[in-house]
C-alpha cells in the first residue's frame, strides 16, 4: 500500500473519493499551487520540499492542497504536463515563424537544411538545468514505485508524441521524411539534449558554454534519421 505523504492521505484513499468538478476558482487554486511548487521543488528538490512550504508560497492551506493533489508526486506530474505542453507550443510557433519567413534557403544542401532543423528543434527548449535536475530526481524516485513509474512513463510518452507530430509536420513541409517513427526520433534527440544538460551540471557550467552536442552532434544524428522525398 502506498504510504501517506507528510501526514496526508494515501494515494489509494484519495483515488476512491470523487474529485470535485473543476470551477474557475478551483482552476486558479491549482494554478497557484503548481506555480509555487515549481519554485519550491527546484529550490529544495522533490524529497526535501515540504508541502507546507508549497502551500505557504501559494497562499493556501494543506486542505486546499489535498483537495487538488494526492501528493507532491501528483503535483509534480501536473507541473510536468504543463511544462512540456508549453515547450511543445513554443516549438510549434517558432517553426511556423521560421518556415513562413523562408529562413530555409531553397538551394542549400540537405546537410545545411538539417543543421537548421536541428538547431530549430532545440531552440525553444532553452537549457534549464534546474528543471532537468528536478526531472532526473523524479525519474529516479518513480523507478522505485511501479504505479508512479507508469504515470511518469505515460506523461513522457504524451510529450514525445506531441513533439514527434510537430517534428514530422515540419519535415513533411520540407519534403523530408523520417526513417523511424517520430516518437523514436524524438527519444533519440531528447537523449542528446538531456546529455548536454547533464554534462553541464557535472562540470558546473552553463549548458550554452559548450553546445557542440546540440549544434553539431544533434543535427548529424537527425540527418541519419531522415530521407528526402523524390
Amino acid at each position: 500500500m502506498t504510504q501517506a505523504t507528510e501526514g496526508g492521505p494515501t494515494a489509494e484513499a484519495v483515488d476512491q473519493v470523487p474529485r470535485p468538478r473543476t470551477t474557475p476558482r478551483r482552476a486558479e487554486t491549482r494554478r497557484r499551487l503548481v506555480d509555487a511548487a515549481f519554485d519550491v521543488l527546484t529550490e529544495h528538490g522533490i524529497r526535501d520540499a515540504r508541502i507546507e512550504l508549497i502551500c505557504e508560497r501559494a497562499g493556501f492551506s494543506r486542505g486546499a492542497f489535498y483537495s487538488n493533489f494526492t501528493s507532491k508526486e501528483d503535483l509534480f506530474l501536473a507541473m510536468y504536463e504543463e511544462q512540456m505542453h508549453e515547450r511543445g507550443e513554443r516549438l510549434r510557433v517558432v517553426i511556423d515563424d521560421v518556415l513562413a519567413g523562408n529562413v530555409v534557403a531553397e538551394r542549400q544542401s540537405l546537410r545545411e537544411t538539417v543543421r537548421q532543423i536541428g538547431t530549430l528543434f532545440m531552440e525553444p527548449l532553452v537549457p534549464d538545468q534546474r528543471w532537468h535536475l528536478l526531472v532526473s530526481e523524479f525519474r529516479v524516485h518513480a523507478l522505485r514505485q511501479p504505479r508512479l513509474r507508469e504515470q511518469a512513463e505515460r506523461a513522457q510518452r504524451r510529450f514525445f508524441d506531441e513533439i514527434g507530430d510537430i517534428l514530422a509536420d515540419m519535415l513533411r513541409r520540407l519534403d523530408i521524411t523520417l526513417r523511424v517513427t517520430p516518437h523514436d526520433a524524438v527519444s533519440v534527440l531528447a537523449a542528446i539534449y538531456e546529455k548536454a544538460l547533464e554534462r553541464a551540471l557535472f562540470e558546473g557550467v552553463d549548458a550554452t558554454t559548450d553546445d557542440r552536442l546540440l549544434t553539431e552532434v544533434l543535427p548529424e544524428v537527425l540527418l541519419s534519421l531522415i530521407v528526402r522525398e523524390d
